[in-house]
Order: C-alpha cells, then sequence, then structure tokens
C-alpha cells in the first residue's frame, strides 16, 4: 500500500524536524511507542518529544518496507530503517507502526522500534 508507505516517509521526516504538529494529526489517543531501549511512552510523552526535538536525526533511510492488512480498517507497516544522529553516528533498526482508520484518515496507535544487530 503506497498510501502507508508514503505517511511513514512523511512520518520519518517530521521526526527529523521535530514537527510535533505532524505527530498530533497523526497519533490516535491511546497510542504508544516502545522505544529501542525498552521503555513505553503514551501519545502526551511522544507529542512533548517532537517539541523538544532533543533528538534530533540527521538522516532517515526506509528500506525493505513490509505492509500487512489485518482489515480494510488496520494495517501493519514494518521497514528497515538507517538513522544518522549527531548524538551517536549510524543505527540500524526494524520500525514498526500500527495504523487503524479513523473518519477517513489513517492513524499511528503503536509505534516499535527494534535495534538491528
Amino acid at each position: 500500500m503506497d498510501e502507508i508507505i508514503e505517511l511513514t516517509e512523511q512520518a520519518w521526516a517530521a521526526n527529523r524536524n521535530g514537527d510535533a504538529a505532524f505527530y498530533d494529526r497523526l497519533l490516535t489517543e491511546e497510542v504508544i511507542s516502545v522505544s529501542p531501549w525498552g521503555v513505553m511512552t503514551d501519545r502526551a510523552a511522544i507529542l512533548r518529544m517532537f517539541e523538544a526535538n532533543e533528538n534530533p536525526y540527521t538522516r532517515t533511510e526506509q528500506s525493505g518496507h513490509h505492509v500487512l492488512r489485518l482489515t480494510d480498517d488496520a494495517v501493519l507497516h514494518t521497514s528497515t530503517v538507517e538513522i544518522d544522529s549527531p548524538r551517536g553516528g549510524t543505527m540500524r533498526v526494524l520500525a514498526t507502526t500500527s495504523f487503524v482508520r479513523r473518519d477517513g484518515a489513517w492513524k499511528a496507535s503503536l509505534f516499535q522500534i527494534t535495534p538491528v544487530q
């Protein structure tokens, strides 16, 4: 589903730019995020992080997209992402996002980031 892949590209761009307004529109009310370090955060914490833009990425490059349609209104997207950060060089992760369709728009309900060895 090209629409979902494009939405994830927009999300990574918003991540790089600290665009909290984009994420405010993208996230469900009950969203959770699980970091590569096992920290789980809720919607308010996710938006605070983007508003502060304390973890800027200088490059995010996705590859190996997998989109799994669960229902007409729910999909999972997973890709490998190479991330450059001024704090820690380059890391590779598997990034999974669960999307649900609400009022005709895709909304993110879960983010899971897993480091790739």
